[in-house]
């Protein structure tokens, strides 16, 4: 009798040892497929996000401009040290390269910021000039657009300077600018070569593209 009992016992034993290990090999296949199920969705979102990614960098690129500067920029010092300026008695910070609207959309009241200090931080310029080119001047303030303009003859002259000698002719006083800005279309490279006469002597200053995407 006790024979049977055991006999009984180790196959009911071996009977859920094996049901469990079916149970356990059939759980494992299903957590397996649903990983993979898992992993393929993961790939489809990354793969979404990336065109959506795309998709938004083409809008952006379609619906706001986007400029992007190549230039020199150079300040000389007022008379008469030569090679810089002579007979005028304003120093003169020059801008010559080009701007690019590298988006398809046209940047509108398209311009540069010039902020300019001199050594002891004294800010000389901060003002936004468009993206003129021919040898335009500007003056910072009304004393110095009223020397320009009653100098009329007055030449600015040829500067060399730079790393690789860079020639930046400013031309005649009586080419002050407007300062109304304008507008870039998409693609379009602007040259740009003008001065901004100023008081002091600027060390360090930054040029930065401006714009709008709305008219």
């Amino acid at each position: 009798m006790n024979k049977k009992i055991a006999v009984i016992s180790v196959l009911v034993a071996v009977l859920i040892v094996s049901a469990l290990a079916g149970t356990i090999v059939y759980y494992n296949g299903v957590v397996n497929q649903k990983d993979s199920q898992i992993a393929n969705q993961n790939n489809e979102i990354t793969n979404l996000t990336n065109q959506i990614s795309n998709l938004t960098a083409e809008v952006t690129n379609l619906t706001s401009a986007n400029l992007v500067t190549a230039l020199d920029e150079i300040e000389t010092l007022s008379s008469p040290s030569i090679g810089e300026l002579i007979g005028i008695p304003y120093a003169c910070f020059m801008i010559n390269g080009s701007v690019t609207n590298t988006n398809q959309h046209t940047a509108f009241n398209a311009g540069l910021h010039i902020v300019a200090a001199s050594s002891n931080g004294t800010l000389e310029i901060n003002m936004t000039v468009p993206l003129a080119n021919g040898g335009v001047v500007y003056g910072t303030d009304s004393a110095i657009n009223t020397y320009i303009l009653n100098h009329p003859s007055t030449s600015v002259g040829t500067f060399v300077g730079g790393i690789f000698g860079l020639v930046l002719n400013i031309g005649p006083l009586s080419n002050i600018g407007s300062l109304q800005l304008g507008s870039l279309n998409g693609g379009q490279t602007a040259n740009v070569t003008l001065g901004i006469f100023h008081e002091g002597t600027v060390t360090n200053w930054t040029v930065t593209p401006v714009w709008t995407d709305v008219h």
